[in-house]
């Protein structure tokens, strides 16, 4: 019977120099440097790997200008029907409280603080969706629209550090 799938040693897999770190306290890896140095001055197994840790850590938080030609809509529809209204103020919108964001380029309706029509204007969204559990589907719950390609660029900028 041939065994194509065999289990070997780790010598045999890498050769026979095969090194593995010895076990540190806690104590120890709390004085460690990023670079595997101890306080003391000691190289430790962390020189052998690199240890690299975001430059910042996010939050699920993106700032959204609204001054800068930002609309947002809790009403979307399909077909570009979706009327969007202007975002006041700056908004810090939560990001990790949606299941899936999507984005789209095209045509859209404005409108004014009240909801009356003022015009169609090209730009990208950002369509947040939550899971309907009378629906059984995913659905669009907010919807963010940027007449501005820098802003909507900036906001991108958020989900690449994520």
């Amino acid at each position: 019977m041939d065994q194509s799938c065999s289990v070997r040693s780790q010598e045999e897999r890498w050769g026979s120099a095969v090194f593995m770190p010895s076990k540190r306290k806690r104590s120890e890896l709390n004085n460690m440097s990023m670079n595997g140095a101890t306080e003391d001055g000691q190289n430790g197994a962390g020189a052998l790997f690199s240890f690299q840790t975001p430059a910042r850590k996010h939050s699920g938080f993106v700032r959204i200008d609204g001054q800068k030609g930002v609309y947002y809509s809790e009403n979307w529809k399909p077909n570009g029907s979706t009327l969007y209204l202007p975002v006041s103020g700056s908004v810090l919108a939560n990001m990790d409280k949606y299941d899936q964001i999507s984005f789209e380029q095209g045509c859209f309706g404005l409108g004014d603080e009240t909801g009356r029509f003022q015009q169609k204007a090209q730009g990208q969204t950002i369509h947040c969706w939550r899971y309907s559990k009378m629906d059984r589907k995913l659905v669009i719950t907010l919807s963010y629209f940027f007449t501005n390609f820098q802003v909507f660029q900036e906001v991108l900028d958020f989900f690449d550090c994520l």
